[in-house]
């Protein structure tokens, strides 16, 4: 646990960084710090390895004030990842992640096996692990930078805007593998991101700050994107607050409707299997594969619901905007439903999804 007890940090020029800022990180939770440029979300997380000193207030780690006693043995219970890795250029990728358990008095042998341990987690091929950092892709390098504040085994991870510097598909890909570490790890993590799709899709509990290091609203994404305490949490969230809102409503209420199906183990895609409607062609293992339309005309599915997926990546799973989203993306006017597996479950209709979401808005 990471508790804020009104931290002040005024820099020598005047400049306030932070202006008494309260809030706890819980245990086991990933919490978001997000804001404008200048409202202090790297002035905050650093206070907590002390890279940066409040000038008021305290920090507490797991209930002790991280002021008390030696700033080096702090950093080096605590896993940090920062932006563009910060990985060393001169040593190899398995002795870049083995760094911290040689500091923490671990043979070297036995340092590099937990490294080795730690790169496959992160979803890293053993082959990687000799190349030098400038050999590898940005997106590598992240994760070897996630590896080596995990190969120290501490229970708290800071990670100031670790996926910024990535293309967006490559910094989805690392928000999943986040997700799963977490899944698994249970780590507390306090991460730092200008990004708000980053900060709602991440954070169990979210933090929005002004410029001038005060805190505007802290509450889970769901509350955030529902009711934002004014005007400036209102802009910073943005106008489509509402869309995004459906990834956090379930619809365990949903009726799934009927639709033609069409076998097609055999690849045989000639006429719907019933004239004049929509038919969902399907696969020998009970997987939607393509829509036949009216004509016989074989048309991309659009998304697909997922009902139950339990994968960390399936963030729409079970929720409506999942359903929304393979309702409005179909050809045929109709989501396809598919179970966590892949297998077909029935048909999603748009009216059905607006009227649960319309019992769902808050009153």
């Amino acid at each position: 646990m990471i508790e804020f007890r009104d931290v002040g940090k005024r820099f020598a020029d005047g400049t306030v960084g932070l202006e008494s800022l309260s809030l706890t990180a819980r245990e086991g939770e990933i919490t978001v710090l997000v804001g404008p440029s200048g409202c202090g979300k790297t002035t905050s997380l650093r206070t907590v390895n002390r890279m940066v000193e409040p000038t008021s207030g305290a920090v507490l780690l797991a209930g002790r004030d991280v002021a008390q006693g030696d700033p080096a043995e702090l950093r080096r219970g605590i896993g940090y990842v920062i932006q563009q890795a910060g990985l060393f250029p001169h040593r190899r990728v398995i002795d870049n992640v083995a760094t911290v358990p040689v500091l923490q008095g671990l043979s070297r042998r036995e340092a590099r096996a937990r490294a080795a341990e730690v790169l496959e987690r992160v979803g890293l091929d053993d082959a990687l692990a000799q190349r030098w950092p400038a050999q590898l892709s940005g997106g590598q390098q992240q994760r070897v930078g996630v590896a080596r504040a995990l190969a120290g085994d501490a229970p708290v991870l800071l990670m100031d805007e670790p996926f910024s510097a990535v293309d967006p598909v490559v910094r989805v890909e690392l928000q999943d593998e986040l997700l799963r570490l977490q899944a698994d790890l249970g780590k507390t993590i306090l991460f730092v991101t200008h990004d708000i799709d980053e900060a709602i899709r991440l954070g169990d509990r979210v933090a929005v700050l002004r410029v001038g290091g005060r805190l505007a609203q802290f509450a889970p994404p769901d509350e955030l994107l529902a009711q934002p305490v004014d005007d400036f949490v209102s802009g910073f969230v943005g106008r489509d607050r509402g869309y995004r809102r459906l990834g956090f409503l379930p619809a365990t209420a949903l009726r799934l409707v009927d639709l033609p199906t069409r076998a097609d183990a055999n690849g045989d895609t000639a006429g719907p299997a019933v004239p004049g409607e929509w038919t969902v062609l399907l696969d020998g293992s009970e997987r939607p594969a393509a829509w036949l339309g009216p004509d016989g005309a074989r048309h991309d599915l659009g998304s697909v619901y997922v009902t139950d997926g339990d994968d960390a990546a399936a963030d729409a799973a079970g929720t409506l905007r999942g359903a929304l989203d393979a309702a409005l993306s179909s050809p045929a006017g109709r989501g396809v439903a598919v179970d966590g597996a892949g297998r077909y479950r029935g048909g999603v209709d748009t009216d059905d999804v607006l009227a649960l979401l319309d019992r769902s808005a808050p009153r």
